[in-house]
């Protein structure tokens, strides 16, 4: 062990000068696994016992920070399929300079983190790979489908699958172009680098949301062996994760204006909330799937490295929301034009009416259509989402000078879910008003609107079917080549190709015939949401009110007998083939014995071809980029364990597909977001420095300072245009709608970390950021515009998030917790508006009892402090959702031989 510690520390003092950036990383994973296990090794009874725990891992994690050429971030497994988290973002959250979204837009989070933001920035400007290459995925909601991001959705990847994970928080020529903001690489295992001939280790464990009341089902499973000779080796993972989620929320969901001749005068103009919602979100979340890889070194200079991935997520989901309807009194009962009074008196906090209340009896003798109550169920019962690829990796050792590495594969992602909304109206002319709470919560006030009423208001249907397909075929050669000099030990070089394709097709729902007569809806499919359904907060000033519920299962019923999906949405549909082809050269640097790092070039040709609708446009675009993207990296040994950081570099990230092309049309508030086929990339020139104290072992105090000037930033301008309004009949209609535009902009920001194994067994962490984006560009149609109460924040940045933590780890007991918290952040643009997520926190632990070598226990919660999710639109009071998805504990036992 000594002499293999000594060998590796010889490796990488001498030649970083003779080492490809593949072959250092694997002798810096070396020397991080051997220096924790040679000095945790203990000999008992002739027996080498190795501890792999907290400790073990946050020793390997620094050690491969410390000695990086660029500025990175390493998350390591604490042991063989166990990473502290459920999802790969999970673990990310409480990285500095990092932030997660459990939210695709502005639908509030659905109760797992999916997209990861680096610096400030959007998460389509943070690059996701698997071992280097690039991962399609799709959605299983909607909007998110349409949306058509560039970003991996997390919840397609357990944290089983991870070896480790490494953040590039600055670039560097051979990295994939794409990542603006940064770049994340999630590596699994290799077959060969196991140290037994045959490992095998299990999980079963079992999930309790406090929300669903339900106790559900997760198992995992590894095999790895290898031959005798270390030649060959297979890895197979299989993963079967079942969940039960269900978020109770109260949702503003349409905003409006009084008229300027509204019969109250002190409402006139004013902000007012015709539809607000009680939300009961209830879904069945499976993902499945696994990993195999193959390894071989048919001879000592070559090694081939095959792998296969596929997970699934089966996304089943009903949304019911019971809403009180103030529509009539504003525009008049039965939309006739002669809006009311309220009967009680109304409350206003700047432009917008935060409590109202109209009787019966102020609709007078014309209460025609003056219903009280629109309950609304969106149904989703087939939603799935999917990923896969197959990768093919080879490297050649051609000679001592010469070594070359190539990849191969096919990645395929996918997503798809009807999405129909039945509609029921009831509780006619019995009244209806809110209240909005300090917390935003929506208090409904409808006399006799917890029981449904069949009183002629039929059903209504909206909706439609939604897929995308996402691929790409790639193909890189890379190659290093060793010079005889001192200060540019290697130089590496490389060449990449990429064909990719996304598409969507959305089909128009059509109803049969008998679809709206609701006297067919059973009794039996008559309930309510139930007592305590939403915690402790107020629904209704009605005490022991809940709203009444038509059931999932009628709807599903329902739909099945008479929804048809076979009339293309064409102005929504969109089919895009984008090419691309880069190639880059980079020099290694060692200057001096104390300093070292990388300077390269890399070149990028977009070549895209997109056949979307927009209104008064051509059918198809033909766009094609060039990016020159230097990057410069230094790493300078200071001091003894203190290390400095400067890099320099240019980033780029191509647009969503969904805001190339495409619409998200909302029929009922005619709005939406559209597209943009003219987009730009984003280009971000990025400065960094950074300083970093290894003060004691397993230690680290650090500070970062960053700077991105941002050329094609997305903002959102705000027009008028005319789309077909498919929910009555295919009418031209004006929308109000939201397009993406290339502006300028900046960001500035620093970091800080602290971790530290203090004694005893226990230890902590603390990080902090700060991060300041800015719109520069204005637009006179947009948010930003140079006007009295602008807002030119960027989408995405949170001025300020942390996280801070604790473990304690014994022989046979550990444990963790941790708190992550980031402040507001401006969410996306609908309508001309911009919606905005409250500050939020998650607080989380976890328990491992170890019973022996080959058997632990395990006991994790999440979200503990259950907090309150708000979205709101520009005006703090204009509340679109507020949200709470409650607990999750899990409890289980891993096997490992």
């Amino acid at each position: 062990m000594k002499s293999n510690i000594a060998t590796t520390h010889r490796i990488l003092k001498q030649g970083s000068s003779h080492l490809t950036p593949i072959a250092s990383a694997v002798a810096l994973l070396a020397m991080s696994v051997a220096m924790p296990a040679y000095a945790q090794d203990q000999q008992q009874n002739g027996e080498v016992v190795v501890v792999t725990g907290i400790r073990a891992s946050l020793q390997q994690s620094l050690n491969q920070k410390k000695n990086a050429e660029s500025m990175v971030e390493v998350i390591t497994a604490e042991d063989i399929g166990k990473m502290p988290d459920k999802n790969v973002a999970d673990s990310l959250s409480r990285v500095a300079g990092v932030t997660t979204t459990s939210a695709g837009s502005a639908e509030g989070s659905f109760g797992e983190n999916e997209h990861v933001q680096m610096r400030g920035m959007l998460s389509q400007m943070t690059l996701t790979t698997l071992n280097g290459h690039t991962v399609s995925s799709g959605d299983w909601y909607g909007p998110n489908i349409a949306s058509g991001g560039r970003s991996v959705s997390y919840t397609l990847l357990p944290s089983d699958l991870v070896g480790r994970i490494v953040v590039h928080k600055s670039s560097q020529a051979d990295l994939l172009e794409g990542g603006a903001a940064g770049t994340v690489d999630i590596q699994t295992r290799k077959p060969l680098e196991f140290r037994d001939k045959l490992t095998t280790s299990a999980s079963v464990e079992a999930a309790y949301s406090t929300a669903a009341k339900s106790t559900d089902p997760a198992v995992t499973a590894l095999v790895n062996w290898k031959s005798d000779d270390n030649k060959f080796g297979i890895l197979g993972q299989v993963f079967s994760q079942t969940r039960k989620l269900q978020r109770a929320g109260s949702e503003g969901v349409w905003w409006d204006k009084t008229g300027a001749n509204y019969p109250d005068p002190a409402l006139a103009g004013k902000n007012i909330s015709l539809l607000s919602g009680a939300v009961l979100f209830q879904q069945e979340r499976k993902r499945q799937g696994g990993y195999l890889e193959a390894q071989w070194k048919p001879a000592s200079n070559v090694t081939l490295d095959l792998s296969g991935f596929l997970s699934t997520v089966d996304a089943k989901n009903y949304n019911t929301n019971y809403m009180a309807d103030t529509i009539n009194a504003v525009n008049g009962p039965g939309w006739n034009g002669n809006a009311v009074k309220p009967t009680q008196p109304a409350t206003v906090v700047g432009n917008t009416i935060t409590s109202v209340f109209y009787g019966k009896d102020a609709f007078g003798a014309n209460s025609a259509g003056a219903w009280s109550v629109v309950e609304d169920v969106a149904a989703r019962p087939d939603a799935k989402t999917d990923s896969k690829f197959l990768n093919f990796d080879g490297k050649w050792v051609v000679n001592r000078d010469l070594t070359l590495n190539g990849k191969l594969g096919h990645t395929s992602g996918s997503g798809k879910t009807t999405d129909v909304g039945f509609e029921v109206l009831s509780a006619w002319n019995q009244g209806a008003g809110y209240s909005l709470t300090p917390d935003g919560i929506f208090v409904l006030n409808v006399p006799g609107g917890d029981k449904f009423v069949r009183a002629g208001g039929g059903i209504g249907g909206w909706g439609g079917y939604t897929s995308s397909d996402d691929k790409e075929n790639y193909g890189q050669v890379d190659g290093e080549y060793k010079l005889a000099s001192d200060v540019v030990p290697s130089i590496q070089f490389g060449v990449r190709m990429a064909k990719h394709e996304r598409g969507l097709t959305k089909l128009n729902m059509v109803l049969g015939a008998g679809a709206t007569d609701d006297t067919q809806i059973p009794d039996s499919a008559i309930g309510n949401y139930g007592s305590n359904w939403y915690g402790n907060l107020p629904v209704n000033p009605t005490p022991g009110f809940n709203p009444f519920k038509i059931s999932n299962d009628y709807v599903a019923s329902w739909v099945a007998k008479y929804a048809t999906f076979n009339t293309h949405a064409t102005q929504q549909e969109f089919n895009i083939k984008e090419d691309t082809n880069a190639a880059y050269v980079m020099a290694n640097l060692q200057p001096s014995e104390a300093i070292s790092g990388n300077v390269g070039l890399r070149f990028v040709r977009t070549k895209m071809d997109i056949h979307a609708f927009l209104p008064g446009g051509k059918p198809e675009y033909e766009q094609s980029f060039n990016d020159v993207l230097p990057s410069l990296n230094l790493r300078a040994d200071l001091a003894h364990n203190l290390v400095g950081r400067f890099a320099l570099n240019r980033g780029m990230s191509r647009p969503d597909f969904g805001q190339l092309a495409g619409n998200d049309l909302r029929d009922t508030e005619h709005n939406g977001v559209g597209s943009n086929p003219y987009l730009k990339p984003i280009r971000s020139n990025n400065i960094d420095f950074s300083a970093e104290w290894y003060f004691a072992p397993k230690a680290l105090l650090s500070a970062g300072f960053f700077a991105s000037k941002l050329d094609g930033v997305i903002a959102y301008g705000h027009s008028i245009l005319p789309y077909a309004d498919a929910a009555h009949g295919g009418a031209i209609a004006n929308y109000d709608i939201s397009s993406p535009v290339n502006t300028d902009g900046k960001l500035k920001g620093m970091d800080l970390a602290y971790e530290q194994n203090i004694w005893g067994g226990f230890g902590a962490s603390a990080n902090y950021t700060y991060a300041d984006g800015e719109q520069t560009g204005k637009l006179a149609e947009g948010t930003c515009n140079g006007k009295a109460g602008e807002d030119c924040t960027l989408y995405g940045t949170s001025k300020n998030s942390y996280n801070v933590g604790a473990f304690y780890e014994a022989d046979n007991f550990s444990a963790r917790i941790g708190y992550s918290h980031r402040s507001t952040y401006k969410l996306g643009n609908r309508g001309g508006a911009d919606y905005f997520q409250s500050a939020n926190g998650s607080l989380n632990i976890s328990l491992n009892y170890t019973l022996n070598k080959s058997v632990m226990f395990t006991l994790e919660a999440q979200n503990l402090n259950d907090p309150l999710l708000t979205v709101y639109k520009t005006d703090t009071t204009q509340i679109a959702g507020v949200y709470k998805n409650g607990k999750t504990v899990y409890g289980g036992v891993r096997i490992k031989y």
